[in-house]
Order: C-alpha cells, then sequence, then structure tokens
C-alpha cells in the first residue's frame, strides 16, 4: 500500500505508523510536498517540512510517495531527517491545535 501525495488535497491528515513511531502528515501543498509533521523524536510538536518522498535504505527516492516498508524522507531546514520503515498508513483527522515549531522553510 502507498499514498502519493499529489493525489491528495491541502489539509489532508496522513498517519503513519513506522518501526518506531507515529506520525501525523497534514498536507499543505502537494506540488511542493510541504506538510506539517509531528512524531518521533524529531518532530515532537506539528514542525512545517518539505516530504521528500520514500527511500529504501538511502537509495533512489520516490518522489511524494508514502510506501510499506520504505523510510520516509524529510528536508528540515538544513537537517535531512530520516524515518525507520512504515509499517501502515491511513487517512486521518487533522489536530494541529498545539501550535507549530518555526524551523526554516527552504526548497
Amino acid at each position: 500500500m502507498s499514498i502519493h501525495i499529489d493525489s491528495c488535497a491541502a489539509s489532508d491528515t496522513i498517519v503513519v505508523k513506522t518501526r518506531s513511531s507515529v506520525y501525523e502528515l497534514i498536507l499543505l501543498s502537494s506540488e511542493w510536498g510541504e506538510v506539517l509533521v509531528r512524531g518521533g523524536r524529531h518532530f515532537t510538536e506539528f514542525c512545517r517540512v518539505w516530504f521528500v518522498g520514500s527511500t529504501a535504505d538511502g537509495g533512489a527516492v520516490e518522489r511524494h510517495s508514502i510506501d510499506i516498508g520504505r523510510r520516509m524522507k524529510f528536508y528540515f531546514g538544513d537537517r535531512v531527517i530520516v524515518t525507520s520503515a512504515v509499517q501502515s498508513l491511513s487517512r486521518g483527522s487533522a489536530s494541529a491545535s498545539n501550535g507549530v515549531c518555526s524551523g526554516p522553510m527552504r526548497r
């Protein structure tokens, strides 16, 4: 199973369970891969990031796709964040009422 964010609408929410964490992604721009993300040790509150796509152990990236068995890759300022492998994903409801962290956005 996979979800391509290019086929999602702004404010759609995707809940992703990896081996280590649960992530909530709220889509801001499907064209650019701009999302709010919360989950894991890097995103304890919602942060505005660029979602790059899914990768298998650092290999080629499937752009703007979240795939079971692959790792999600994000750009957060000057940092690249790669999650553990995705185990499940679903669409859920937005819950970004706790504010958004202020990380620099770069393309």
